[in-house]
């Protein structure tokens, strides 16, 4: 779909900044001091749970508190810095492995979540939680569930002048693609965020694609041809790809649908489209879906059904809602939520998630390298 839909204008209330920033005071009552933990409740109980958050914070302190109301429940959300993210945040679980300061994880993708578990960070959910979510989106040990998901879409600029638009990521490598005033396309760093995930499931489907015979292009030459289209890596992440575009620097951006809408609710001229992985006709072969997850950590410090509680209300329709609401206008994955949001993939990318996830880190740092070469 191309982005220039009207959206909905519905915004729920937000939860007040001065009273979700409150630092919660855990030097005062002895327990181990987390600066940057703050309170997504009235006050601190020694039942609270700890959340270690990746997802948007003013989202997730929404969402939290709308999960304090239906539940009683208070959390503790600990948010990393903007920079490390997720990665911030799954290192810190690891680190802490022998003695965990967390008790569930909510990660704004997937990849993590795979990594952590196989690394035996995570324990199981209930299975009554686990077996009322899609099979598809959990995983088969119910250590983690997969919800409200963005897409990784292309934005390019809109009005007389525009570019072709990219109906296949394969098509960003094509020769003599249109440039923008720098470059032909803005991505961010791929080491980090939904481009590490994405560069490292599309390196896995189309080597499993060409395996069965399927015409998929080979990684590397993708690389190649967009290096020689000029390549902008932006460390501003998402955001700042969206920006270039818009500012003429580039003529596409590969970015996620939430930074997109956002910019096009904001009246930037783009226009965002959902491209294939796969040629048409080969099933699995859509963009890729981009979904948070939640996972709950063995050990943890609270009390464990507690913090399945708070798991089970991050996958109800009414989080899913809440989320496709928001400015982020994530997909909902659950069968009962009905919120609509301005795109769709019927046929999303698969991929075998634990290859992805093993080969992301080392995977970006090659075609990070690989697209910073000098053309050939």
């Amino acid at each position: 779909m191309e982005g220039s839909a009207e959206l909905d204008q519905k915004r729920l209330p937000r939860v007040s900044r001065r009273r979700a920033l409150r630092v919660a005071a855990h030097a005062a009552l002895g327990a181990v001091s987390i600066p940057w933990i703050v309170s997504c409740g009235s006050q601190r109980a020694p039942s609270n749970i700890v959340a270690y958050v990746s997802a948007d914070d003013v989202l997730a302190r929404e969402v939290l508190a709308a999960c304090r109301k239906a539940t009683g429940i208070d959390v503790e959300a600990a948010f990393d810095t903007e920079a490390t993210k997720t990665m911030g945040l799954e290192r810190r679980l690891l680190a802490e492995r022998d003695r965990p300061r967390a008790d569930l994880f909510w990660s704004s993708e997937g990849f993590a979540a795979v990594r952590l578990a196989k690394a035996g960070i995570l324990r199981a959910l209930p299975a009554a939680i686990v077996e009322a979510w899609p099979a598809v989106h959990r995983d088969p040990n119910g250590r983690w569930l997969a919800f409200a998901a963005r897409a990784r879409v292309v934005v390019s600029r809109a009005g007389v002048d525009a570019p072709a638009p990219i109906a296949a990521w394969a098509d960003l490598a094509r020769p003599n693609l249109a440039r923008g005033s720098v470059a032909s396309i803005a991505i961010a760093d791929p080491r980090f965020g939904t481009t590490n995930s994405h560069l490292a499931a599309l390196r896995a489907a189309w080597r499993a694609a060409r395996g069965r015979g399927v015409d998929a292009l080979e990684f590397d030459a993708w690389l190649d041809g967009m290096r020689a289209n000029g390549v902008r890596i932006l460390p501003g992440g998402n955001a700042a790809t969206v920006e270039a575009v818009a500012t003429g620097e580039c003529a596409y951006g590969l970015t996620d649908t939430d930074d997109a809408l956002a910019a096009i609710e904001r009246g930037l001229p783009l226009t965002m489209t959902l491209p294939r992985s796969l040629p048409a006709g080969v099933a699995g072969g859509g963009t890729m879906l981009v979904p948070n997850t939640v996972c709950a950590i063995a050990g943890g410090p609270g009390d464990a059904s507690r913090a399945d509680a708070v798991a089970a209300f991050l996958v109800s329709p009414a989080c899913e809602e809440i989320i496709a609401r928001s400015p982020s206008r994530n997909l909902p994955l659950g069968p009962k939520a009905t919120a609509r949001v301005p795109y769709a993939e019927s046929d999303p990318l698969g991929f075998d998630l634990a290859e992805a996830a093993e080969g992301a880190a080392g995977g970006a740092i090659a075609a990070k390298a690989r697209l910073e070469g000098a053309p050939s």
